[in-house]
């Protein structure tokens, strides 16, 4: 898998507080982020420490991160894993296409939690898919129908944009350790690629179950164990409370 990052929002020189006169600065887009939310609370915005949009965080108030976009080149990721980022709602995808794209000598993805004997099983199944694929292409068959043989596991290339809301609050579901192994790994390295243009950004791209780091629950119904489920949290406090009662 290769993620890079090729493109984010910066401000225009001269706006947002940027400093024009030194060669080599690379404003942050977070002071897109600073200025859009300074308007709504009549402040001056601090292009510094983004103080304004820290508290927009903190309180929830993600809208004012909508303003600033990211596109990443994603390569040698499964289809299996595509399908599941395309549920994300206000991504923008360009993805290599299996209708016009001749996928003969592709490499497929093999899942990170098979052993050696399941692997080989894996690999004996695309194996034949491809054998398949090979054949009807030889036939004559256009590679739109051809790729109907192809298994989830078939690589693809893909370029795809985001803003920053979109971007935190997928990384909550998709940086979540019951999210599967391959699409997790893809939002870790998407959160290496902006530590040093947007480290705010990429700070904030967490597991749900970390939002708040002082108080750290998990809401699935099914929990890793790396923190407590929010239902036994509640139904502890209210054993608690209950038992408070009974000796008053």
């Amino acid at each position: 898998m290769k993620v890079e990052l090729i493109a984010c929002s910066r401000p225009l020189p001269g706006q947002c507080g940027t400093v024009t006169n030194l060669i080599g600065v690379t404003p942050n887009p977070m002071r897109v982020i600073e200025q859009a939310a300074s308007v709504c609370y009549d402040s001056k915005p601090d292009f510094w420490d983004f103080k304004i949009a820290h508290n927009c965080a903190k309180t929830g108030h993600l809208s004012v991160y909508e303003h600033i976009y990211f596109t990443f080149h994603i390569e040698g990721i499964s289809r299996a894993c595509l399908a599941q980022l395309t549920r994300h709602r206000h991504f923008s995808f360009s993805v290599r296409s299996q209708r016009y794209c001749d996928e003969s000598h592709a490499e497929p993805i093999l899942p990170t939690s098979t052993n050696e004997d399941q692997d080989g099983v894996i690999a004996d199944a695309y194996d034949y898919a491809w054998d398949a694929y090979d054949r009807l292409i030889k036939d004559g068959v256009a590679k739109e129908d051809a790729r109907m043989v192809l298994p989830n596991g078939a690589p693809t290339e893909l370029y795809v944009s985001m803003n920053a809301r979109a971007l935190i609050e997928a990384s909550h579901l998709r940086m979540c350790h019951r999210a599967q192994s391959e699409i997790r790994a893809m939002f870790n390295a998407m959160k290496y690629c902006l530590a040093v243009p947007s480290p705010e950004i990429a700070a904030m791209m967490v597991p749900q179950c970390e939002i708040n780091p002082k108080y750290q629950y998990c809401t699935e119904g099914k929990s890793c164990g790396r923190h407590p489920r929010l239902q036994d949290l509640l139904a502890t406090a209210t054993q608690q409370q209950s038992e408070e009662a009974d000796k008053k």
